[in-house]
């Protein structure tokens, strides 16, 4: 198993991004804030009963003036962290760059921790209609540039893990490209409409088949994991509902198992003297190549 930290954060996009101001630049206030949540949150953690391995903050949690204190944290812990990244500005074109970083301490292999860190950058390829509206309105006007590669992460006997900023989380060709490919798929959010990211995680967690975890705002609440589990009641393995509030969680995501459902090995239990699968199984086209067959009459219907 893997142990995922799950850290929601409450940054009030209003004031952090007020529309009179002249650039989407987090707030210092707003900044001030973010940091101090975060701090609190890696303490909880290192605390905490349970060390995770990995930890996942969400969509523009973390201000850029404190990548450096960041990297202390993440360092100290030994963990490695997925975390929303405020905007990249170019200010010569007035365009911005919503991003995603990815830390992993020199150590962490080692087991200790260590004063270094390697970090990967990702970008949201597509922004949302009301991020793009919100920038537009600044004054002066600015532009989102989206990221076009599709990332996965190789934690080695962690598994493979894919990355979506909020609004990718739609992006159905990016889905199909995950689709076999990683066991755990990690959404860093800002995100309203938290029944349809549910529904989708849901959804996707056994399309996709992998593990998902929607680490959203605590603004507006609705942080989940998921994993394709065959008993119901068992494939919801957290969810935190509620605007407003500020959160820390660590949870267990399955790895062998989703490994060996991928290769067509079903894992089974037995219980009450009767074997039962532990995980779903994988869509079409996973272990086995999908076969569709187009007849003529379906390329060409005959007009109406």
């Amino acid at each position: 198993e893997l142990a995922v930290g799950i850290i929601q954060t409450t940054v009030n996009a209003e004031l952090a991004w007020p529309k009179s101001a002249t650039k989407p630049r987090m707030s210092s206030a707003q900044d001030a804030h973010a940091w101090q949540e975060i701090c609190k949150a890696m303490r909880a953690l290192k605390d905490g009963d349970v060390a995770p391995k990995i930890v996942v903050l969400p969509e523009l949690s973390l201000p850029r003036t404190r990548l450096a204190d960041f990297e202390k944290l993440v360092c100290a812990l030994n963990v490695v962290a997925f975390v929303g990244v405020d905007y990249r500005l170019n200010h010569a074109t007035k365009q911005a760059r919503n991003e995603g970083m990815v830390f992993i301490p020199a150590g962490f292999w080692k087991g200790r921790p260590s004063r270094n860190c390697t970090s990967i950058i990702f970008g949201k390829s597509h922004a949302a209609p009301g991020e793009k509206s919100a920038l537009k309105k600044l004054s002066p006007s600015w532009s989102h540039v989206g990221d076009d590669k599709v990332y996965v992460f190789d934690a080695e006997k962690y598994g493979r893990i894919g990355v979506s900023i909020c609004y990718d989380f739609m992006d159905l060709e990016r889905a199909v490209m995950y689709r076999g490919r990683v066991h755990h798929l990690f959404v860093l959010a800002y995100n309203k409409d938290l029944g349809m990211f549910r529904s989708l995680a849901d959804s996707l967690s056994r399309t996709v088949f992998c593990n998902v975890i929607v680490c959203n705002t605590g603004f507006f609440g609705g942080s989940i994991a998921v994993s394709p589990y065959h008993d119901p009641h068992k494939r919801m393995l957290y969810s935190h509902d509620g605007n407003g509030l500020f959160t820390t969680q660590v949870v267990n995501l399955p790895v062998r198992g989703v490994e060996q459902a991928l290769r067509g090995k079903v894992e089974k239990k037995t219980i009450k003297k009767r074997e039962e699968k532990v995980f779903k199984d994988p869509p079409p086209g996973v272990i086995e190549p999908a076969i569709h067959t187009l007849t003529a009459q379906t390329l060409n219907p005959p007009p109406l």
